[in-house]
């Protein structure tokens, strides 16, 4: 009878480990893909580190700073004064560039 109530125990007690076991695995956090932002405006100042544009914001003029890096892919030719389209994430405060497309400047048209 005592082997029996040992046994009934023991298996319990496997159960319930094994349970515990599962729930803290279900609550592990997963690893969340940074949100992807874009920007658009004129190249401010570029360099192989960063860029920055002015763009609108809320109808006000304002300079954004990207980081650029190896991984950055870019099109077109940095220029300033270049129209830029910049895709990025933001890790620790700071505007990481995942690509950027450049369009060469907009000439005014002379009137007649």
């Amino acid at each position: 009878m005592k082997r029996v109530v040992a046994l009934v125990t023991g298996l319990m007690l496997l159960m319930a480990l094994a349970a515990f076991a599962q729930a803290t695995k279900a609550k592990a956090p997963q690893a969340q893909k940074p949100v992807t932002k874009s920007a658009t405006g004129v190249v401010k100042t570029v360099s192989a580190s960063a860029l920055v544009i002015t763009h609108k914001v809320k109808g006000a003029d304002q300079d954004t700073t990207f980081v650029l890096n190896a991984q950055t892919k870019t099109t077109g030719d940095p220029a300033v004064g270049a129209h830029a389209t910049v895709h990025y994430t933001v890790e620790a405060d700071q505007n990481i560039a995942t690509s950027v497309t450049y369009a060469p400047a907009k000439t005014a048209k002379a009137k007649k």
